[in-house]
């Protein structure tokens, strides 16, 4: 199949490819006549529609794919979709570093691409009284769970339940009182920052090659909150040795309004409470309960949120 796409590829840039090597289920690299190497992946609907939204704001820290004969960054062959960019052999950069770097691209493009819009009472009630009915639910679960605990024979899989759902009950507490917070703000149809947000800020989705900086692999971006972007990164680099606080801080003090830190602790909580795995009594339930009130413990005295809410 691969074969068949690299000979219909040749028909769409002005590149010839004579063979190719996998990296990937959906990507390769890609070998033309003057060995020169380019990387290409198969990618989704809308994805070249993210490109010229970004190429067209004249942001310059994504790596964007060759053009084709059409004018277009992604192309369509037999009914499937990717894109060609330049290949760059990635730099060999530590974590901590990575972060950093990650943090400063992201805002970048947040602060590049943003634009004022209000609240919408009606769209974001309605998300909002979803994510209140699927707490509810989740809590009441992990309560009644901890209760069966409670009414067993205790056990080493027990002790550590029972030990640490207290940080669970704290992250409830916390954000009960970030949800009323929001929706007031709601309410007041709140004039708030829309920006591009890469949506997906893994740190392997940021290429640091021949001195450049670039953000990579764009199909979950969308419209939307930075504080979202801010909040995933948070969470995939919770274990990297850095001072996220002081990074934390820093990104959220540019706005005036607490309404994005405020958001962005909300979605924090959010994510390990909806990563938190029942089946029963047993390694896999006590393991994804510890670690995830462990994990609201670290963040709510990062920030001091049982103190400030």
């Amino acid at each position: 199949m691969i074969d068949e796409l690299i000979r219909k590829t040749n028909d769409s840039y002005n590149i010839s490819f004579n063979k190719y090597s996998p990296l990937t289920s959906k990507s390769y690299i890609l070998n033309c006549d003057n060995n020169k190497c380019y990387f290409t992946k198969k990618t989704e609907l809308f994805v070249d529609e993210k490109y010229k939204f970004l190429y067209n704001q004249g942001i310059d820290n994504i790596l964007y794919p060759v053009i084709n004969k059409r004018g277009n960054f992604v192309t369509e062959v037999d009914n499937k979709l990717f894109y060609v960019t330049d290949f760059y052999q990635s730099n060999a950069v530590m974590n901590e570093t990575k972060a950093f770097h990650m943090s400063n691209q992201l805002r970048s493009v947040h602060n590049n691409t943003y634009f004022k819009r209000q609240l919408s009472v009606k769209d974001s009630r309605k998300k909002m009284e979803d994510i209140f009915e699927y707490l509810q639910y989740k809590f009441s679960t992990l309560e009644a769970f901890v209760r069966s605990v409670e009414s067993r024979p205790f056990d080493e899989y027990s002790i550590m339940i029972l030990k640490n759902y207290q940080y669970i009950l704290d992250g409830k507490k916390v954000m009960a009182n970030l949800q009323r917070k929001i929706i007031a703000d709601i309410k007041e149809k709140k004039s708030v920052n829309f920006s591009f947000i890469h949506n997906n800020p893994k740190l392997n989705h940021l290429l640091i090659a021949n001195g450049k900086e670039y953000l990579i692999s764009i199909e979950k971006s969308k419209i939307g909150i930075s504080s979202l972007d801010m909040a995933k990164f948070y969470i995939e680099t919770e274990d990297v040795k850095i001072d996220m606080k002081s990074l934390i801080i820093t990104y959220f003090s540019q706005y005036e309004d607490d309404f994005y830190f405020d958001y962005f602790c909300f979605l924090v909580l959010l994510y390990y409470i909806k990563g938190i795995v029942i089946i029963d009594k047993d390694y896999v339930s006590s393991q994804s309960i510890i670690y995830a009130s462990q994990s609201i413990k670290k963040f709510i005295n990062m920030f001091d949120l049982l103190q400030k809410n």
